[in-house]
């Protein structure tokens, strides 16, 4: 992911051939990090079957919504990137970026909607639009966990300090624990530490490294797994916070893109499983999902579009949302969300109903995602962030 500077602070920018948050004029960066492991076969994707489902949209005017997450009495957490604010960086080749204190986390229980976490730091368009903030949560239990894209590292210790800037100091690329009354801790600068890892091995990525962009987070025990767009990396977060890396995530030789990895889940059989956005090419079918177990990661299945949610229902079937199912920044915003049944058919979920589809969850035979999730909660009379349920009895 390139940076812009302007006004001496510097602030992620979204590049197509490697940025996480793909937006109407914006994409998302992941390279992924660990021992060097190499992919293993390939496997042929099966027909997929089209079957819509049935889609209700359960919320609405979101911010950005991201990442979800059922917490233990059936309440659903989203992660909201915000909208940005009102310090506007300098033009650059997708216009201004602008900050703010705007991205947090929200909760629906009972079908209300309530504010968790508030007054995180976001960049999006003056419109709001495409914004990074907190963009991934996850639970364990009673604790919930959260993370910030991006890296304090993008910003010069030259920079003049303001609400804004220490705010983006204080909370880019953090892992953060989230407290019974909305308060929040750092539990890890998983950002910064992939952004070292990468500058330590820019032989990998020579014309982007460093580069960090985490993603996307899951919880096994207390044990935290983080997606990381920008560094191309899987990377593990222990209960003391210490980061260190699980796995890199290649691309075949001669790849125009990096792999850029959105999403990490748990398997039923203890195992993780990675989704990509980008696979190496921008056109369709060339995202994979990767199977990490023993050390080892390996290349599950191919044939996906620009994934950017992950998970796993309670019979082991797997499901992948796409963000742009005709290919990646293209302008047909159409969706989709893939089912895997175990023996690897698959069925596609939503069709023409979803629209940027992003995070995933599960719960009681019903899919949730994430919609319009590059929208923010006002937008004239545009499309809002939405958050929408998909019936699959």
């Amino acid at each position: 992911m390139k940076t812009r500077t302007e006004y001496g602070t510097t602030f992620p920018t979204r590049s197509k051939s490697r940025s996480r948050n793909v937006g109407v004029a914006a994409a998302i960066g992941l390279f992924a990090a660990g021992s060097l492991m190499a992919a293993g076969p390939v496997h042929a994707a099966q027909t997929t079957v089209d079957a819509a489902g049935t889609v209700t949209v359960v919320a609405r005017n979101l911010d950005n919504p991201r990442g979800l997450a059922f917490g233990p009495h059936g309440e659903l957490y989203i992660a909201e990137g915000g909208h940005g604010g009102s310090l506007c960086l300098g033009n650059g080749p997708e216009g201004p970026q602008c900050a703010g204190l705007t991205s947090g986390i929200s909760k629906l229980a009972h079908g209300q909607l309530t504010k968790v976490v508030d007054g995180l730091i976001s960049v999006a368009s003056p419109t709001g639009t495409a914004a990074e903030g907190l963009d991934a949560v996850s639970t364990q239990g009673n604790r919930i966990y959260g993370q910030v894209s991006s890296s304090s590292a993008r910003i010069p210790a030259s920079t003049s300090s303001g609400s804004v800037i220490d705010a983006a100091r204080a909370q880019l690329g953090r892992t953060i624990t989230i407290n019974n009354d909305g308060s929040w801790n750092v539990l890890a600068s998983t950002g910064d530490a992939d952004y070292a890892w990468a500058g330590d091995h820019r032989d990998l990525q020579p014309d982007q490294f460093p580069d960090a962009n985490p993603n996307g987070i899951t919880t096994s025990g207390r044990t935290q797994y983080v997606a990381d767009a920008g560094a191309n990396l899987i990377a593990q977060v222990d209960n003391h916070g210490h980061v260190s890396t699980l796995a890199y995530l290649r691309v075949p030789d001669g790849s125009i893109t990096d792999a850029v990895p959105t999403c990490v889940t748990k398997a039923p059989d203890g195992s993780l499983y990675v989704g990509e956005l980008l696979g190496g090419s921008y056109a369709p079918g060339n995202a994979r999902v990767w199977r990490i177990a023993d050390g080892t990661a390996t290349v599950k299945w191919t044939g996906f579009t620009g994934i950017q949610g992950c998970g796993f229902d309670d019979v082991g079937n797997f499901y992948a949302t796409e963000f742009q199912v005709n290919g990646m920044f293209g302008p047909d915003p159409s969706g989709a969300v893939i089912k895997v049944a175990p023996n690897g058919a698959r069925t596609t979920l939503g069709t023409g109903q979803l629209f940027f589809p992003s995070g995933f969850a599960y719960d009681n035979g019903a899919v949730y995602v994430s919609n319009w999730s590059i929208m923010p909660a006002s937008n004239g009379r545009g499309p809002t962030g939405q958050l929408v349920r998909i019936s699959l009895g």
